[in-house]
């Protein structure tokens, strides 16, 4: 039996050795293996780490009145913000992760005027919304 550190070690070569290749095999897998027809192509940078401390503004584990428990998150805003939909979207990826709890957001907005944005996230593999009122 492998110890851990030996595990993530022979991880970290492989993850090297494929790094490595990856200019003259990564048109081959994306052809042959993915099935995909690519005109074009660039380098993006490899770095997609994003530190980032979010401090909701209402946290709570809760248990309604048919017995589900759940995480409640409840943002007031002020703002209409174009970019919410992507940190409420974060906030709901990041709790879901910590507490493996179904979660319910909720944005309250603090104007008398409907915002306008958006409360919709759709992308090919991914539908996500958040209430707000």
């Amino acid at each position: 039996m492998q110890n851990s550190t030996t595990h993530h070690r022979q991880a970290g070569q492989y993850d090297k050795i494929i790094k490595e290749n990856l200019e003259v095999t990564l048109p081959v897998i994306i052809k042959d293996l993915l099935g995909l027809e690519i005109l074009t192509s660039e380098e993006l940078s490899d770095e997609v780490q994003h530190t980032k401390e979010r401090k909701p503004d209402a946290l709570k584990k809760v248990t309604d009145n048919l017995g589900n428990s759940y995480v409640l998150q409840i943002e007031f805003q002020l703002k209409d913000e174009r970019e919410m939909v992507y940190r409420m979207a974060e906030y709901y990826i990041m709790l879901m992760r910590k507490y493996q709890l179904p979660i319910k957001q909720y944005v309250i907005f603090l104007k008398v005027e409907k915002p306008s944005m958006a409360t919709v996230l759709t992308s090919e593999h991914l539908d996500f919304n958040f209430a707000a009122d």
